[in-house]
Protein backbone atom coordinates (compact mmCIF):
# COMPACT_ATOMS: atom_id res chain seq x y z
CA UNK A 1 0.00 0.00 0.00
CA UNK A 2 1.39 3.27 -0.76
CA UNK A 3 1.73 6.47 1.33
CA UNK A 4 -0.82 8.13 -1.03
CA UNK A 5 -3.50 5.28 -0.20
CA UNK A 6 -2.75 4.42 3.19
CA UNK A 7 -3.62 8.40 3.97
CA UNK A 8 -7.08 7.87 2.11
CA UNK A 9 -7.37 4.77 3.84
CA UNK A 10 -6.94 6.80 7.45
CA UNK A 11 -8.96 9.47 6.21
CA UNK A 12 -11.99 7.90 4.97
CA UNK A 13 -12.29 6.19 8.49
CA UNK A 14 -12.00 9.22 9.97
CA UNK A 15 -15.09 9.99 8.10
CA UNK A 16 -17.02 7.01 8.61
CA UNK A 17 -16.12 7.21 12.15
CA UNK A 18 -17.28 11.26 12.65
CA UNK A 19 -20.87 10.01 10.70
CA UNK A 20 -21.57 7.43 12.43
CA UNK A 21 -21.28 9.62 15.84
CA UNK A 22 -23.03 12.35 15.07
CA UNK A 23 -26.89 12.58 16.35
CA UNK A 24 -29.89 14.70 15.42
CA UNK A 25 -32.89 15.04 17.68
CA UNK A 26 -35.88 12.54 17.52
CA UNK A 27 -38.48 14.14 19.48
CA UNK A 28 -41.40 10.93 18.58
CA UNK A 29 -43.29 8.51 20.84
CA UNK A 30 -40.89 5.65 21.33
CA UNK A 31 -41.97 1.50 22.22
CA UNK A 32 -40.15 -0.78 23.56
CA UNK A 33 -39.67 -4.36 25.16
CA UNK A 34 -37.03 -5.44 27.07
CA UNK A 35 -35.10 -9.02 26.80
CA UNK A 36 -32.57 -10.59 27.98
CA UNK A 37 -29.48 -12.09 25.41
CA UNK A 38 -30.85 -15.77 25.29
CA UNK A 39 -34.29 -14.33 23.94
CA UNK A 40 -32.55 -11.84 21.67
CA UNK A 41 -30.61 -15.25 20.15
CA UNK A 42 -33.68 -16.90 19.56
CA UNK A 43 -35.14 -14.43 17.69
CA UNK A 44 -31.47 -13.41 15.78
CA UNK A 45 -31.62 -17.26 14.86
CA UNK A 46 -35.36 -16.93 13.42
CA UNK A 47 -34.30 -13.43 11.21
CA UNK A 48 -34.37 -10.33 12.67
CA UNK A 49 -37.59 -7.88 11.92
CA UNK A 50 -35.88 -5.38 9.00
CA UNK A 51 -36.89 -1.73 9.09
CA UNK A 52 -39.60 -0.46 6.81
CA UNK A 53 -40.03 2.20 4.77
CA UNK A 54 -43.33 3.45 4.61
CA UNK A 55 -42.70 6.87 2.07
CA UNK A 56 -40.62 7.80 -0.32
CA UNK A 57 -37.34 6.70 -2.49
CA UNK A 58 -34.21 6.09 -1.80
CA UNK A 59 -32.00 9.01 0.00
CA UNK A 60 -29.21 10.57 -1.52
CA UNK A 61 -27.07 10.69 1.67
CA UNK A 62 -25.06 14.14 1.80
CA UNK A 63 -23.74 16.47 4.72
CA UNK A 64 -24.76 19.45 5.92
CA UNK A 65 -22.72 22.31 3.72
CA UNK A 66 -24.62 23.31 0.70
CA UNK A 67 -27.91 24.27 1.99
CA UNK A 68 -29.11 26.15 -1.46
CA UNK A 69 -28.43 22.97 -3.34
CA UNK A 70 -30.51 20.40 -1.13
CA UNK A 71 -33.61 23.38 -0.15
CA UNK A 72 -35.18 21.92 -3.79
CA UNK A 73 -35.07 18.25 -2.34
CA UNK A 74 -36.98 18.74 0.73
CA UNK A 75 -38.83 21.28 -0.58
CA UNK A 76 -40.44 18.75 -2.92
CA UNK A 77 -43.60 17.33 -0.69
CA UNK A 78 -45.45 19.26 2.40
CA UNK A 79 -43.90 18.53 5.93
CA UNK A 80 -46.70 20.14 7.54
CA UNK A 81 -49.11 17.59 5.38
CA UNK A 82 -46.19 14.48 6.38
CA UNK A 83 -46.23 15.75 9.85
CA UNK A 84 -50.14 15.23 10.18
CA UNK A 85 -50.62 11.80 8.19
CA UNK A 86 -48.13 10.74 10.53
CA UNK A 87 -49.92 12.42 13.92
CA UNK A 88 -53.12 10.33 12.27
CA UNK A 89 -51.51 6.99 12.22
CA UNK A 90 -50.28 7.74 15.70
CA UNK A 91 -53.97 7.86 17.03
CA UNK A 92 -54.87 4.97 15.31
CA UNK A 93 -52.33 2.67 16.55
CA UNK A 94 -53.43 4.11 19.96
CA UNK A 95 -56.68 3.33 19.51
CA UNK A 96 -56.15 -0.36 18.33
CA UNK A 97 -53.88 -1.03 20.86
CA UNK A 98 -56.47 -0.42 23.49
CA UNK A 99 -59.27 -2.47 21.98
CA UNK A 100 -56.53 -5.47 20.67
CA UNK A 101 -57.46 -8.82 22.71
CA UNK A 102 -54.09 -9.35 23.06
CA UNK A 103 -52.69 -5.92 24.66
CA UNK A 104 -51.26 -7.07 28.16
CA UNK A 105 -52.95 -5.35 31.37
CA UNK A 106 -49.30 -4.04 32.39
CA UNK A 107 -48.62 -1.35 29.48
CA UNK A 108 -46.50 -3.71 27.81
CA UNK A 109 -44.45 -2.96 25.66
CA UNK A 110 -43.71 0.03 27.08
CA UNK A 111 -43.73 3.76 26.14
CA UNK A 112 -41.00 6.43 25.99
CA UNK A 113 -39.66 8.91 24.24
CA UNK A 114 -36.89 9.33 21.86
CA UNK A 115 -34.15 11.99 22.69
CA UNK A 116 -31.84 11.83 19.63
CA UNK A 117 -30.10 9.07 17.29
CA UNK A 118 -26.97 8.02 14.99
CA UNK A 119 -26.02 5.74 12.99
CA UNK A 120 -24.47 3.97 15.87
CA UNK A 121 -27.47 4.14 18.13
CA UNK A 122 -29.84 5.82 20.34
CA UNK A 123 -31.31 7.55 23.66
CA UNK A 124 -34.93 6.97 25.22
CA UNK A 125 -36.23 9.19 27.91
CA UNK A 126 -38.15 5.90 29.63
CA UNK A 127 -40.50 5.76 32.23
CA UNK A 128 -39.42 1.71 32.95
CA UNK A 129 -35.78 1.12 34.55
CA UNK A 130 -33.77 -0.88 32.46
CA UNK A 131 -30.43 -2.33 33.21
CA UNK A 132 -26.77 -2.15 30.93
CA UNK A 133 -26.60 -5.13 28.97
CA UNK A 134 -30.39 -5.77 28.12
CA UNK A 135 -31.31 -6.07 24.67
CA UNK A 136 -34.38 -3.56 23.51
CA UNK A 137 -36.76 -4.27 20.27
CA UNK A 138 -37.27 -0.79 19.19
CA UNK A 139 -40.40 0.59 17.57
CA UNK A 140 -40.36 4.10 16.42
CA UNK A 141 -41.15 6.65 13.28
CA UNK A 142 -38.48 9.20 11.36
CA UNK A 143 -41.00 11.83 11.06
CA UNK A 144 -39.12 13.27 8.17
CA UNK A 145 -38.70 12.14 4.24
CA UNK A 146 -39.05 9.31 3.51
CA UNK A 147 -40.70 8.40 6.49
CA UNK A 148 -39.17 5.59 7.60
CA UNK A 149 -40.83 2.86 10.44
CA UNK A 150 -38.39 1.31 11.84
CA UNK A 151 -37.86 -1.84 14.19
CA UNK A 152 -34.51 -1.94 15.48
CA UNK A 153 -32.45 -4.21 18.48
CA UNK A 154 -30.24 -2.32 20.94
CA UNK A 155 -28.17 -2.83 24.37
CA UNK A 156 -28.72 -0.84 26.89
CA UNK A 157 -24.81 0.75 27.40
CA UNK A 158 -25.67 3.23 30.07
CA UNK A 159 -28.53 4.61 32.08
CA UNK A 160 -29.29 7.71 33.76
CA UNK A 161 -32.34 8.12 36.70
CA UNK A 162 -32.97 11.08 37.50
CA UNK A 163 -36.67 12.76 38.57
CA UNK A 164 -39.11 15.66 36.84
CA UNK A 165 -41.89 16.68 38.91
CA UNK A 166 -41.69 14.14 41.29
CA UNK A 167 -41.56 10.97 38.66
CA UNK A 168 -38.96 8.62 38.02
CA UNK A 169 -37.31 8.82 35.07
CA UNK A 170 -34.51 7.05 32.96
CA UNK A 171 -32.49 8.54 30.36
CA UNK A 172 -31.18 5.37 28.52
CA UNK A 173 -28.82 5.05 25.64
CA UNK A 174 -28.48 2.20 23.21
CA UNK A 175 -25.91 0.62 20.36
CA UNK A 176 -27.50 -0.90 17.86
CA UNK A 177 -27.50 -4.80 17.06
CA UNK A 178 -27.03 -5.91 13.90
CA UNK A 179 -28.83 -3.22 11.68
CA UNK A 180 -29.10 -3.74 8.13
CA UNK A 181 -26.34 -1.30 6.54
CA UNK A 182 -29.05 0.27 4.28
CA UNK A 183 -31.22 1.25 7.05
CA UNK A 184 -27.91 2.69 9.29
CA UNK A 185 -27.89 5.05 5.89
CA UNK A 186 -30.95 6.00 5.61
CA UNK A 187 -30.81 6.98 10.01
CA UNK A 188 -27.40 8.91 8.58
CA UNK A 189 -29.42 10.61 5.87
CA UNK A 190 -31.88 11.46 8.67
CA UNK A 191 -29.12 12.96 10.62
CA UNK A 192 -28.17 15.54 7.67
CA UNK A 193 -31.27 16.42 6.89
CA UNK A 194 -32.27 17.73 10.56
CA UNK A 195 -28.92 19.70 10.28
CA UNK A 196 -29.72 21.30 7.02
CA UNK A 197 -33.18 22.21 8.48
CA UNK A 198 -31.55 23.68 12.05
CA UNK A 199 -28.99 25.55 9.53
CA UNK A 200 -31.77 26.78 7.00
CA UNK A 201 -33.36 27.95 10.08
CA UNK A 202 -31.04 29.72 12.32
CA UNK A 203 -30.23 31.78 9.02
CA UNK A 204 -33.93 32.98 8.66
CA UNK A 205 -33.77 34.11 12.27
CA UNK A 206 -30.50 36.00 11.84
CA UNK A 207 -32.23 37.67 8.92
CA UNK A 208 -35.20 38.58 10.72
CA UNK A 209 -33.59 40.08 13.38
Amino acid sequence: MSVREAKLLMKNRRKNGKRMTVRAPLPVEVEFQVMDANEYAAIKEKGIDRPQCLLGPSVILEPPGNEEANHSCSSSFDLFLVDYLICIEEKLDRILKLVSKNQSSNGYPFIGEGLNIGGGGMKILSPQPVEPGQVLKISFRMLRYPLMSLKVFGEVVRVIPFSENGIDRYEVAVEFLDLNEEFKERIIAYVFQMQREAIRNSKKRSCNV
